[in-house]
């Protein structure tokens, strides 16, 4: 499993746009129907303090929109990823939920992280029409006008094309009705992409309201 401290320290002190994309999301018709239930929160990863920070977030939000929703950490502080699961393990976790008074569960995790380099042109005049400006182009727009001003000197140096690193965080939330059949109990999934994030906040924040919008 990927550390998420070393990948977030990273995404704070990466430079470029920051956005955040819906890449794929899938809920059924009677999704109102978790309105009235109680919400557990959890996010799957080792590192006791990025748990704690995604879920405050995402139940924050779910809260804003009208959820009844609660970190799992305030209620479940000592809850860990199951390792080497079986129905058994599952029934006993999903118990403990349930006994809590939740039946909702939303269930969060980083799927992926993506780097790729892109090409881009150095800051300057690419073409002819942005050197000149548009009305000097053509020999009618420029020699036909007595107030141009004088042609400017050709181009000396090609553009060199320059390389940017683009980090994309895919990120997972699934939901789940606890209170229904095993076969029926799967309620939404969100995907979200975030790609070049200013800080490990924005990219809370941008999962987050992804998910509070696509439940609401």
């Amino acid at each position: 499993m990927k550390n998420y401290k070393l990948l977030f320290f990273a995404a704070m002190i990466l430079s470029g746009c920051s956005s955040t994309k819906l890449a794929n999301s899938y809920k059924p018709d009677n999704i109102g129907s978790v309105g009235d239930k109680k919400i557990i929160v959890v996010s799957r990863t080792p590192q006791d303090d990025v748990r704690k920070g995604y879920e405050r977030a995402i139940s924050k939000e779910l809260r804003a929109v009208g959820f009844n929703a609660t970190a799992s950490h305030l209620v479940f502080p000592d809850l860990k990823p199951l390792t080497n699961k079986t129905v058994e393990r599952i029934a006993q976790t999903i118990s403990k939920f349930r006994d809590e008074g939740y039946d909702i569960l939303l269930l969060t995790s980083l799927k992926d992280v993506n780097e790729q380099d892109i090409l881009r042109s150095e800051e300057g005049f690419g073409s002819l029409s942005d050197y000149y400006g548009n009305k000097y182009v053509t020999l009618k727009g420029y020699y036909d006008d007595v107030h141009a001003p004088p042609k400017l000197s050709p181009l000396e140096t090609e553009l060199e094309p320059i390389t940017k690193k683009e980090v994309t965080f895919i990120l997972e939330a699934v939901t789940y009705n606890l209170s229904l059949p095993v076969e029926q109990r799967l309620l939404s999934v969100v995907t979200t992409e975030i790609t070049n994030p200013n800080s490990a906040s924005s990219v809370k924040k941008g999962f987050a309201k992804a998910i509070a919008k696509e439940i609401k």
